[in-house]
């Protein structure tokens, strides 16, 4: 039961009327919880003094006292995220080990609850680095608002180690400095190039229509392309990558450092472009860009699985430990799933914790051994 003895670093010991409560105990009756798909705090709570659940509480973890709700959200708001976080991103990061070769897929969520809360000046936005290969986030910064988001990626990555790992980000984090503090970092990158760096993007645009308009330069400099059709989600869906090395120019034009090959994937909806510190074939590119949204299931997840857009906590420090706690579970249920029962759904493992205390038990002790 290792992630929980880890998550418990994070805990001290308090007193409520004459009662002493360990702020590891509510760490673990939250971890439990949202592993049997407990949304909210009373969710929890409601799970954690049920007739099945306590006994069970008090002999595997010692928790022979479960303090009132009150008591409990109190106790919840004790725990101090941030210390949660350095915790939480130390040992994903030791699980995963090696990150060289592996793509790294930065993305943002705002928590939607907090858009219409007065404690909230604006929603609070988290950014997230999921290893793709893996299925695993190993760390994650709040920012108070979207536009926040991109100093804290930034820091995200001082604070990881990603060396050898190929970085894919959206057009937001498309900024110089954020290249160049991935390349500090001995990283490669992946940006996706929009109109909020207008005149990249038309340079490139304007370059690629060059290169397949004009005859002589499509076969003195032809683009490498790759055209992949895709079926899934009752829709069949085509894509072209095209990519370029011949970027000598780009790089007296734009201030981005190092880059390497500039893409583009072309589907019937639109074409989106790519700049990148490595040479990439147009099967790569593809392969990249498409890991890209891996990040994005993930936070679809925190949704439909744990229901984070709806979840009312007025206390950002709470907010932002649900956010985290959730994405360990994640993460172990991931695992769990990829290693012992990989013909499962996410749901059907958290209904098996839900409704059976021993299955919830077997799930921790087996990520514990793997």
């Amino acid at each position: 039961m290792c992630i929980i003895e880890e998550m418990k670093k994070a805990s001290s010991v308090v007193e409520y009327q004459g009662y002493y409560y360990r702020l590891s105990s509510t760490i673990e009756i939250l971890i439990m919880g949202l592993m049997c798909r407990m949304t909210t705090l009373a969710d929890i709570h409601a799970w954690a003094i049920s007739k099945n659940v306590q006994p069970m509480l008090a002999e595997s973890f010692g928790i022979s006292k479960i303090p009132c709700y009150s008591h409990f959200t109190n106790l919840v708001g004790m725990i101090d995220a941030g210390e949660l976080n350095k915790i939480f991103m130390e040992f994903f990061c030791k699980l995963i080990g090696e990150v060289a070769g592996k793509t790294i897929a930065i993305d943002g969520k705002t928590i939607c609850s907090t858009a219409n809360m007065e404690n909230f000046k604006n929603p609070l936005h988290v950014a997230s680095a999921f290893v793709v290969e893996n299925g695993i986030t190993i760390g994650q910064l709040a920012a108070d608002s979207k536009s926040n988001e991109i100093p804290a990626v930034r820091e995200l990555i001082r604070l990881l180690n990603v060396e050898g790992a190929t970085i894919v980000m959206d057009a937001l984090n498309c900024q110089t400095k954020t290249a160049k503090e991935i390349l500090g970092a001995k990283a490669d990158y992946v940006l996706s190039v929009k109109k909020n760096q207008r005149n990249l993007h038309d340079d490139i645009a304007e370059m690629f229509e060059f290169k397949q308009t004009d005859p002589c330069e499509s076969k003195l400099s032809p683009l490498e392309k790759i055209v992949r059709t895709e079926k899934g989600h009752g829709r069949i869906e085509t894509r072209t990558a095209a990519v370029t090395h011949d970027i000598a120019w780009l790089n007296e034009r734009c201030n981005f450092p190092q880059i390497r090959t500039i893409g583009s994937i072309t589907t019937k909806a639109e074409t989106r472009y790519y700049i990148s510190s490595k040479v990439l074939s147009a099967t790569e590119l593809l392969t990249i860009t498409r890991q890209e949204w891996a990040v994005e299931s993930m936070h679809w997840q925190l949704d439909v699985i744990f229901g984070e857009d709806v979840t009312t906590l007025h206390e950002a420090n709470s907010q932002l430990l649900l956010n985290i706690l959730r994405k360990a579970v994640l993460n172990v249920l991931k695992v769990y799933r990829d290693t012992f029962e990989p013909k499962s759904s996410m749901s059907s493992i958290t209904r098996k914790c839900l409704h059976n205390t021993g299955g919830l038990l077997d799930i921790l002790e087996k990520f514990g051994d793997c």
